[in-house]
């Protein structure tokens, strides 16, 4: 490629650049009508969505598990400054200059420049202590209160599903996963809230090197800065990046996404062993690990209709996984006796039990669900990376190319979409899908590399980011993320 966001296509007028901003600002009245709507239904008509339920009035901005609080933040400046200079660094490297050369700083810079962003913006609310806070506040229900439950990790794990009903709440819904990483925080370095904040923090931009590499194998050098760029100013990935576990939990995920992917094309067989030991580590954490082994499955099926070239790869991409995760859990068997369908079946009847009449007991709460989880997740995740996926698999699905990036949007769409349909989630997938956002960046990536000019950073790739970080610094200083 040359320059920044470069394209054997004819570039589009700036007009693009209009239109971006046109459809955000568009999408923003259309969320705030839906809202309205949800909200008449659930006070006048007894509407139930999960967690999100009527009353005397409703709670959270339906249907996002977050509360409008508008307040005058002190640390809003900061926050923006940061957010600035990240903007002008992306702007300003290698790849938006001229040259598509590997930078072997790259990865370090984007995980530090993910640190700051995330540290600066949780401050945002008032000061250092909004980054432990709310460990402290949620520990009868966030993983943290069940810490002092293990004495023996061995033991926590062959117990786990006997004691899930007594465990905070999350817990009984969850493997364990979470309680035993914080676990290992308070022995490793000290127990509490500050240590807790600090390990999510640090853990959590884990994820970008996967992001970027998994754009890289796909769009280039180039695209790749801007898909992790995107992604790193993801309204939920910042605001839950320092205060919520489910920013580590996308870890293994996105590595997931990267190893299977890469093994597609190169070393499959170690490629799907490491994806298949990611895939257990995410399995540990929450059974929205299920995602990738639909995924796994699309994906293949993708490949093996559509590009049989890469289909020995592919398998043996997904076998190596399988064997590796068979063995991961084997080894923790013997180890400890975790009985991960026991623990499921734990999770299963506690949730069915604090659902009872907010889940899928109804085809109207289930139609409702399957457009409100869509709705959450791409809201929270950035309307622009939103739109601009959006139009780029309108555009996959009408092109008939074969390049590696149809096939990964593609993928990613269709087990999207068949997970949403499926009565799995009772919304809150702001939050819980947060791992899924990579692949929203990766498509915006996609569209704006076929449409920018060859000078450099095109306008219309200068707008997308600073849509993406306005929205976010937006929702930092109206609402409050519970988290």
């Amino acid at each position: 490629m040359h320059g920044c966001m470069t394209t054997s296509r004819r570039p589009l007028p700036r007009t693009a650049t209009v239109w971006l901003v046109a459809t955000c600002l568009l999408s923003v009245v259309a969320f705030g009508a839906y809202h309205f709507y949800l909200r008449g239904l659930m006070l006048d008509g007894g509407l139930r969505l999960g967690a999100v339920r009527p009353g005397l009035k409703v709670y959270r901005i339906v249907p996002l598990y977050i509360y409008w609080r508008p307040r005058v933040k002190t640390g809003l400046l900061i926050a923006a400054g940061v957010v600035a200079a990240f903007v002008c660094w992306l702007r300003r490297s290698p790849a938006c200059r001229g040259t598509d050369r590997y930078d072997r700083y790259c990865i370090p810079a984007l995980v530090a420049w993910h640190i700051a962003i995330a540290v600066a913006v949780a401050l945002v609310d008032g000061g250092p202590q909004k980054l432990w806070e709310p460990f402290t506040v949620h520990r009868r229900s966030d993983y943290i209160g069940a810490v002092a439950e293990i004495d023996n990790p061995r033991e926590f794990l062959r117990d786990y599903a006997a004691k899930m009903s007594h465990l905070p709440l999350h817990c009984r819904h969850h493997p364990p996963g979470g309680p035993l990483l914080l676990w290992a925080v308070s022995r490793l370095f000290a127990p509490g809230p500050f240590a807790a904040s600090l390990a999510t923090i640090f853990l959590s931009g884990l994820a970008v090197p996967a992001v970027y590499l998994l754009a890289r194998d796909v769009l280039g050098e180039a695209p790749a800065r801007l898909a992790a760029g995107l992604f790193m100013l993801a309204p939920n990935v910042v605001a839950y990046s320092a205060t919520c576990l489910d920013a580590v939990f996308m870890v293994p995920f996105v590595w997931t996404f990267y190893f299977l992917w890469h093994g597609r094309e190169h070393r499959p067989l170690l490629a799907g062993a490491a994806g298949g030991l990611t895939a257990s580590v995410a399995a540990m954490t929450t059974f929205s690990a299920s995602f990738l082994a639909l995924w796994g499955v699309v994906l293949l099926g993708l490949t093996a209709a559509f590009d049989r070239s890469r289909l020995r790869n592919a398998v043996l991409a997904v076998v190596s996984a399988l064997v590796a995760a068979a063995l991961f859990h084997a080894i923790l068997y013997a180890w400890s006796n975790y009985d991960p369908l026991a623990v499921l079946r734990q999770a299963f009847a506690g949730q069915d039990e604090v659902m009872k009449g907010r889940g899928h007991s109804s085809m109207r709460q289930s139609l409702h669900f399957a457009l409100t989880n869509l709705v959450a997740f791409a809201f929270c995740s950035g309307l622009p990376v939103a739109v601009l996926w959006l139009r780029q698999t309108g555009r996959e699905l009408a092109s008939a190319s074969a390049s590696p990036a149809r096939w990964l949007l593609l993928s990613f769409g269709l087990t999207l979409l068949l997970v949403d349909l499926a009565p799995l989630y009772t919304l809150e997938t702001e939050r819980i899908w947060i791992f899924l956002v990579g692949f929203l960046a990766i498509g915006a990536a996609r569209y704006l590399s076929q449409i920018a000019s060859p000078s450099g950073f095109a306008p219309v790739v200068l707008t997308a980011l600073l849509l993406q970080a306005g929205q976010t610094m937006l929702m930092e200083v109206l609402l409050d993320w519970v988290w």
